[in-house]
C-alpha cells in the first residue's frame, strides 16, 4: 500500500541519520481525509498475479469508442478538495473526453481532462463487474503513460457513486504536457481487485501496557503486537505492529484495531487514524487514538481488522487519448521573479510564479539542497480573496527547488484566469524551524523498567526527559513547557563512538510530547544527545507581494 505518508520526502541527508516519517507532513494528509483513501501510482507498480483470466477472455471484445454520457455526473463531492478543479469546470474549461472501454464486465470511461502548465488531471468513472456494495475496489496498477509509453507518476482518489452504480474519481498528475499543445497519451487500469474487510477477535487487555501478541496465521498475516501508551491526560494512543507471511499483502492491506462496547457500537477514534507506516526499522505500524476512558472501560470486544482481496477480475482496460493543453491557455499566465527570501536564511528566492484555471504554483529556488521552507501554513492573497496552498511532493524533486501549489477553499470559488493579472500577495504563517542539536548530552542513569524522570536545560529551553524500559526497548519521553519549542525530533547515544540512533514513535504537537524508541536496549546508563529539534513562533506571518521585474 503505498500510502500518502510515502509521498513525504526526508530532507535530512546526514549519512548516519536513520530516516523515519515527517509526522508534521503526515498528520497535514491525514487532516484532509486523504490518506484512507490516495494511491500514489509508480511505474512499474503492478504486482506479480497469475492471470487465468487473462486466456479466458482473449475472445472477449475489448474496444475503446467514445460515448455519450448517460447521466450528468455532480463532481463536487470528488473534487472537494480540489476546488481548483471544481471552479474550472464550472468555467467551461477542460476537455470533454466520453471515451470508454469494456471487458470482462468492467467498464473504464474517461469524461474529462484538464490540461495546464501546472497539472494534468483526468475524470474517470469506473463500472464494476460485479456487485460490491460499495466497498473499496483497486487495481493492480493505473497508470498514464506518455507518447512514448513511459509511465508517469501520479495519483488517484475515487468514491462510490451508489445512485449511479459506477465509482466516480480522478487521476492526477503533475506531468505538464510539452509545448506542442496536443499529445497522444494512454490512460489504462490493470486487474480490479475488490476488498472486504476481515475481522480477527483477538482477546486485547486495554488495561495491559505491556506489548500483547496476537498471532493471526492467515490471509498472509502472521501476528500482531499491540502496545498503549498515555497519549494526552484523556487520551490512549494504540499502537499496533503487523508482521506478514506474504509481502505483497504489506503494500495492500489497511491494518488497525477495532474495539467495540457492550451493545456491538463501534467505539470511534478521537483523532484520525495512521495506517501502515513503515519507520526507520521497515515494520508496518498503525496508530490510532481512543479517548482513554471508553477504550479502557466501555470496550468489551477487540478486532484485528485488516483489509483482504474478496475478489478480483483480471485484464487491461487501456484508452488512447488525444489531450490538447491549447484550450486551457485562455487562462494560463506566467511571469518570472527574482524576489529575495532574506528572512529564512541561505540564498532562497521567488522565481516564478504560474497562473492556470487551474492552480496557482509559486517556485522558489535555494542554493541548500533539500531546503525547508520553515512555515506550516500557506496562502495566496489574489486581489484581496484567498487561495489555500501547501508544499507540493509530486513528481520528481528537485532538490534544490520547492512549489507551492494554491487550491482555493471550497467556500468561495473564484475563474483563477479572471485574476490572473490582479495583484497577489504570498503568506507564510505558523514558523517553524530546524536546528541541530548541540555537543550538550542528558545523562540517565539507572535504566530500568520503573519510570525516572529528569530535568535539564537545554539550548535555553527547560525539558524534562523521562526513560524507562519495556519489553527490552528503551522508551525515551521528552517534553517542555515552553510553547515556544516544537520538540526532540530524534536523539541518540554513543557506543564505543558509534551513534546509536532512537526511533521517533509519535509526538503530541499541542504540547510538545515526543517519544522515542530504541528496540533490544542492553545497559544502565547513557549518555543522550539530540539530533535535531524545532522552534515554533505561532504567530509569526510573512507577507510578500508577488511582482514580476522581467
Amino acid at each position: 500500500m503505498n500510502t500518502v505518508e510515502s509521498k513525504v520526502k526526508n530532507h535530512m541527508n546526514h549519512s548516519d541519520h536513520i530516516e523515519y516519517p515527517d509526522f508534521d507532513k503526515m498528520f497535514n494528509s491525514i487532516q484532509k481525509d486523504e490518506l484512507r483513501v490516495v494511491h500514489e501510482i509508480k511505474p512499474n507498480a503492478q504486482r506479480g498475479k497469475t492471470k487465468v483470466a487473462i486466456v479466458l477472455g482473449v475472445s472477449v471484445a475489448v474496444m475503446a469508442t467514445p460515448v455519450y454520457a448517460a447521466f450528468q455526473y455532480d463532481w463536487s463531492d470528488i473534487l472537494s478538495h480540489k476546488s481548483g478543479i471544481e471552479s474550472a469546470l464550472q468555467a467551461g474549461y477542460g476537455q470533454s473526453i466520453e471515451q470508454s472501454v469494456t471487458a470482462h464486465g468492467v467498464t473504464l470511461t474517461v469524461h474529462n481532462a484538464f490540461v495546464d502548465d501546472n497539472r494534468t488531471v483526468l475524470l474517470y468513472t469506473i463500472k464494476p463487474g460485479m456487485e460490491t456494495d460499495g466497498k473499496e475496489i483497486r487495481y493492480d496498477q493505473m497508470v498514464l503513460k506518455d507518447s512514448d509509453g513511459e509511465p508517469i507518476e501520479g495519483h488517484y482518489y475515487q468514491k462510490w457513486n451508489e445512485e449511479q452504480g459506477v465509482y466516480q474519481g480522478y487521476f492526477e498528475t503533475d506531468w505538464v504536457m510539452p509545448q506542442n499543445h496536443q499529445s497522444g497519451l494512454q490512460f489504462s487500469i490493470t486487474g480490479v481487485r475488490y476488498l472486504q474487510d476481515i475481522q480477527e477477535d483477538i482477546t486485547l487487555d486495554p488495561q495491559d501496557t505491556n506489548t500483547q501478541k496476537f498471532n493471526i496465521q492467515k490471509d498472509g498475516i502472521e501476528a500482531v503486537e499491540v502496545q498503549s501508551f498515555q497519549h494526552t491526560e484523556d487520551q490512549i494512543m494504540i499502537r499496533s505492529n503487523v508482521t506478514f507471511t506474504d509481502k505483497d499483502l504489506k503494500e495492500q492491506t489497511w491494518a488497525r484495531i477495532t474495539a467495540y462496547d457492550q451493545n456491538g457500537n463501534i467505539i470511534k477514534e478521537t483523532e484520525s487514524p495512521v495506517y501502515g507506516t513503515e519507520g526507520a526499522t521497515g515494520a508496518y505500524s498503525s496508530m490510532q487514538i481512543f479517548n482513554g476512558q471508553q477504550f479502557k472501560e466501555k470496550a468489551n470486544r477487540f478486532t484485528f481488522t485488516y483489509t483482504h482481496e474478496k475478489e478480483r477480475t483480471d485484464g487491461t482496460w487501456n484508452l488512447d487519448l488525444s489531450l490538447s493543453q491549447q484550450q486551457m491557455k485562455t487562462g494560463t499566465v506566467k511571469k518570472e521573479m527574482d524576489i529575495p527570501l532574506n528572512s529564512m536564511g541561505g540564498e532562497a528566492s521567488i522565481r516564478g510564479i504560474v497562473v492556470t484555471p487551474t492552480q496557482i504554483r509559486v517556485t522558489i529556488n535555494h542554493q541548500e539542497d533539500y531546503f525547508r521552507i520553515p512555515y506550516r501554513t500557506y496562502q495566496l492573497d489574489v486581489d484581496g480573496k484567498t487561495m489555500e496552498g501547501y508544499v507540493s511532493l509530486e513528481g520528481t524533486v528537485n532538490p534544490n527547488q520547492t512549489e507551492l501549489r494554491f487550491e482555493q477553499t471550497d467556500s468561495l470559488l473564484m475563474d483563477v484566469g479572471s485574476l490572473a493579472n490582479k495583484p497577489m500577495t504570498l503568506i507564510a504563517k505558523d514558523r517553524v524551524d530546524e536546528h541541530s542539536g548541540s555537543q550538550a548530552s542528558i545523562r540517565l542513569t539507572d535504566i530500568s523498567t520503573q519510570p525516572q524522570t529528569i530535568a535539564s536545560d537545554y539550548e535555553g529551553f527547560r525539558l524534562s526527559w523521562t526513560y524507562y524500559l519495556k519489553d527490552g526497548n528503551l522508551y525515551v519521553e521528552s517534553f517542555s513547557p515552553d510553547t515556544t519549542f516544537g520538540g526532540i525530533n530524534q536523539s541518540y547515544f554513543l557506543d564505543q563512538g558509534e551513534k546509536h540512533y532512537l526511533t521517533p514513535l509519535y509526538f503530541n504537537d499541542s504540547d510538545n510530547k515526543h517519544t522515542e524508541v530504541y528496540k533490544d536496549f542492553k545497559g544502565e546508563n547513557i549518555d543522550l544527545y539530540v539530533w535535531n529539534y524545532t522552534t515554533k513562533k505561532p504567530d509569526e506571518e510573512l507577507r510578500i507581494p508577488l511582482t514580476s521585474n522581467k
